[in-house]
């Protein structure tokens, strides 16, 4: 049976009220978002956390802060998002979380007419550094442990810059992918084709319904073929984050799973 965890919701003001809902749904895992001011690892107490782990019986995954671009054309900024993603795999050893999401960012365009050119699809000699550096300082970090770094696809395809990128990453078997049922879908399906054809790779599904382009709606709205997409995560071994973003989307989506029998 899928494995099945939240996200971080507004909703919920800390990270009790997030283990606590997760537990009276029957889910086995929060994703802990970096993206919120409260749960920058320097502001999480590793303690209460395991507590809590213990308490509710559930675990945790991590979503890296979103504007994470450790590919950066400045190396002091680039130099520093790669410390910060160290100290997010170190906090994850800490707590036995074995999946952290990233986000590639496109990073800054040029618009001509009739397109727009990605610098860094101009500079990509410089960006792919970036990302040997990067990769290079996760797999240090990461160890022995059975930490992987998951890759997301977003609602905006992916640029050449970033397959190369994912082919230096995956070249490790510390990274793996995410694929986001909402983004591939709001993205026309443009991506899918590459998770399938690495679905090897594939260890974590972002489960949420999607309509043109409003992600995030429960499982039993919008034009996602859910049903594809667990079959997906059942062959895959993946673990699930049911990703929408309101405590009533979860709840309907709970119910949905377990009328179809998924839950």
């Amino acid at each position: 049976m899928i494995e099945y965890g939240m996200p971080t919701l507004v909703e919920c003001e800390d990270i009790d009220a997030c283990a606590a809902l997760c537990a009276r749904l029957g889910l086995k895992f929060v994703e802990i978002n970096q993206s919120f001011p409260q749960y920058q690892p320097a502001n999480m107490d590793i303690d209460h956390l395991l507590a809590l782990k213990k308490q509710y019986n559930i675990g945790y995954s991590i979503h890296i802060d979103e504007s994470m671009n450790p590919f950066d054309f400045n190396d002091k900024v680039a130099a520093v998002y790669r410390e910060n993603m160290v100290e997010a795999i170190e906090f994850a050893k800490k707590l036995g979380i074995t999946k952290l999401n990233l986000h590639l960012l496109r990073g800054v365009y040029v618009t001509l007419p009739g397109k727009r050119i990605f610098l860094n699809d101009v500079y990509e000699e410089k960006y792919l550094q970036n990302v040997r550096l990067f990769r290079d300082a996760c797999v240090k970090a990461v160890g022995n442990s059975d930490v992987k770094i998951c890759i997301e696809n977003t609602d905006d395809p992916f640029i050449p810059c970033h397959f190369r990128a994912m082919e230096l990453l995956l070249a490790e078997p510390c990274f793996a992918l995410t694929l986001d049922t909402g983004h591939d879908q709001a993205s026309t399906h443009v991506d899918l084709g590459f998770f399938k054809k690495n679905k090897d790779r594939l260890c974590h599904i972002h489960l949420h319904n999607c309509k043109g382009k409003s992600p995030h709606m429960p499982l039993d709205e919008g034009d996602v073929n859910i049903y594809e997409m667990l079959e997906l995560t059942e062959e895959t071994g993946s673990d699930c984050v049911i990703e929408v973003k309101t405590i009533e989307g979860l709840e309907q989506s709970v119910r949905w799973l377990k009328e179809h029998g998924k839950y």
